[in-house]
């Protein structure tokens, strides 16, 4: 008599009191432990392009994760390759908000990702709490296991004033001025016996922070990288995502559009 493998498999987690509910709970109890779900560093990167207020042509990448631009990765010029190039929907103005605009009559709003939005909480023991549910990261990947995270933040407001904000929730931070690809960064740096403590059920807190304006558009783009104390007993990934955190400053673009 043949047995098909599957088959023969169910018949031994049954005989040894094994059922399939404890199976599926310790595979979905593995995934979720913490870090189990750490993404690994590839040196495979996506390019995000997208317009900006068309006024400015603004092109960079990001890791495997994706960003928030609702983009559309292009066609490949030969079979069986990814692009990898995602062409973001243009960011536009409109009644005093921002929009990602799909076409002349379809808009999506794209506030909660560049603005502050403010929410009353209707939750039991929180009702009437003015929340902050806006200035969300249009990029985000972190990892667990060594208490580190990459940002990229793209909001409507100065470079000074987003600087300020820094300034005032990070002061241990020392700033820098440094030009690179003709863009003027301000960078926040966070010395490594001022790293904070990682708190519980979280992830590291401000190591390294580049800010910079793009054009004169009114909106500026962080990049950051996140880490803790603890992030330092893993010198090897503290050491790999800053360059990664390099690698990504490096990748910015911004042209202006000709008409």
């Amino acid at each position: 008599m043949k047995i098909h493998l599957p088959l023969a498999l169910a018949l031994i987690f049954l005989l040894n009191g094994c059922g399939v509910e404890e199976i599926i709970r310790k595979n979905d109890d593995r995934y979720a432990m913490p870090g189990a779900m750490d993404s690994p560093l590839t040196g495979i990167y996506n390019t995000y392009r997208f317009s900006l207020l068309d006024i400015y042509d603004v092109k960079h990448q990001w890791l495997e994760s994706g960003c928030r631009y609702r983009g559309v990765e292009q066609p490949p010029t030969k079979q069986g390759f990814r692009t990898r190039l995602f062409l973001g929907q243009a960011i536009v103005e409109k009644d005093g908000k921002t929009w990602l605009r799909f076409s002349q009559d379809r808009h999506f709003d794209f506030d909660p990702w560049v603005r502050s939005v403010k929410w009353v909480s209707r939750e039991k023991g929180k009702e009437g709490q003015i929340l902050e549910v806006g200035l969300k990261p249009v990029c985000f990947e972190s990892w667990w296991t060594s208490s580190h995270y990459l940002r990229l933040r793209l909001q409507r407001r100065s470079l000074a004033d987003l600087k300020l904000v820094f300034t005032e929730r990070y002061p241990e931070g020392e700033w820098r001025s440094q030009e690179l690809n003709g863009l003027d960064w301000r960078v926040q740096q966070v010395p490594v016996t001022k790293l904070r403590p990682r708190p519980l059920n979280g992830l590291g807190g401000p190591y390294q922070a580049w800010l910079v304006a793009i054009g004169d558009s009114g909106y500026v783009m962080s990049i950051e990288m996140g880490a803790s104390k603890e992030s330092l007993e893993h010198p090897q990934a503290h050491a790999a995502i800053s360059s990664v955190l390099l690698h990504l400053v490096n990748s910015l673009k911004v042209e202006r559009l000709t008409r």
